[in-house]
């Protein structure tokens, strides 16, 4: 009789997630803060446990652990930024100068192409290409700007998310002993799915973080060995676009060599080479000792989702769309594990 309303059940839950969903899109500005503690939440987690493990009490912990917290940013910002800024002062001041440069190429370039005997369609055809790539590297600039901006317009929620990841840490405990209760493997099976979801997300967050740290501090490192000008900033910014899978190093490789470039093609060979050597770097000996395959996806389906998540949410789509196709095959697989034990070998075999 139970498993004759399963299928209702199934429907009746889809159905409560997706008027959640909307709920929580319609208080979206409330949420952010929330968002952000739990993040916080989710990194600060394991140092406040083995504080705890140690003998402090949690409170003690977690406190501990925001001193620490506070005095690492305190440190890096004051290394970091008033370098950072000045390196931005000077690239303000360059600007003309870059474009004059890129102006007087490109229309060197355009003079070696007009004299190129080509049909009349076949250079329509090149001309509109080129007009669609300028179109669209445009438009991923100013998706870069307006994901700054809107950085900058959260600052509210930046400030208030410790506050409020501070209660989740203290009662933390607390909440993990209502969810098993409520989400008990015995009663619901969701305890697997729980446990694979933590591992998806602690592989993404935790050891995404620190692979595209370790990437980007090897970055300045050896940019400033080459001389390399802005060094700083493209050694930040090639950390931080390594998040994103595959296209990521790619995108935070071009600006170094584009401005070795413009010294010297042979510098801009030896830039190359650098990231050539430091994404090898990464994807055999860093990730693999870091993230291991946690994220259990094929290459071929992290190059389509991030596609599709850059073309339906711009860069916080191509940002989020790993780690949320992960969590849904985690609950896919749970769904399809779930269904066969229920049915039974030989009816899965039939379905």
């Amino acid at each position: 009789m139970f498993d004759q309303w399963r299928p209702l059940g199934w429907s009746l839950l889809v159905g409560l997630l997706l008027l959640l969903g909307l709920f929580l899109y319609l208080i979206r500005a409330a949420v952010v803060p929330f968002a952000y503690a739990l993040v916080l939440t989710y990194l600060l987690v394991p140092l406040v446990e083995y504080l705890e493990r140690r003998g402090l009490s949690r409170v003690a912990a977690i406190l501990l652990v925001y001193s620490g917290t506070i005095t690492l940013l305190a440190v890096v910002l004051l290394g970091i930024v008033p370098p950072a800024l000045v390196e931005l002062d000077t690239l303000a001041h360059m600007i003309p100068s870059y474009t004059k440069e890129i102006s007087d190429r490109l229309n060197e370039m355009q003079r070696l192409y007009s004299k190129v005997p080509l049909p009349a369609s076949l250079r329509q055809v090149v001309d509109e290409n080129i007009m669609r790539m300028e179109y669209t590297l445009l438009t991923y600039i100013r998706s870069i700007a307006t994901f700054t901006m809107a950085l900058f317009s959260h600052l509210l929620a930046i400030v208030i998310a410790p506050v409020l990841a501070f209660y989740m840490l203290r009662d933390l405990p607390a909440i993990k002993a209502a969810s098993a209760a409520f989400f008990s493997a015995e009663r619901t099976g969701l305890g697997s799915l729980i446990r694979e979801l933590n591992i998806v997300l602690d592989g993404f967050i935790r050891g995404h973080l620190l692979v595209a740290a370790i990437v980007g501090l090897i970055s300045v490192l050896g940019l400033s060995l080459l001389q390399i000008e802005f060094a700083l900033l493209i050694g930040m910014a090639a950390g931080i676009l390594d998040i994103i899978p595959y296209f990521g190093p790619i995108i935070g490789a071009l600006p170094a060599i584009f401005l070795a470039l413009l010294e010297s093609p042979v510098k801009a060979l030896y830039v190359a080479i650098l990231f050539i050597i430091i994404h090898q770097l990464e994807s055999t000996i860093i990730s693999p000792k870091i993230l291991g395959d946690r994220v259990g996806l094929h290459p071929l389906t992290v190059i389509f989702v991030i596609l599709v998540g850059g073309q339906l949410a711009g860069i916080a789509g191509v940002l989020l769309a790993v780690p949320l196709t992960a969590g849904i095959k985690a609950c896919f697989n749970f769904w399809y594990i779930s269904c066969s034990k229920k049915l039974g070998p030989a009816e899965v075999d039939r379905k």
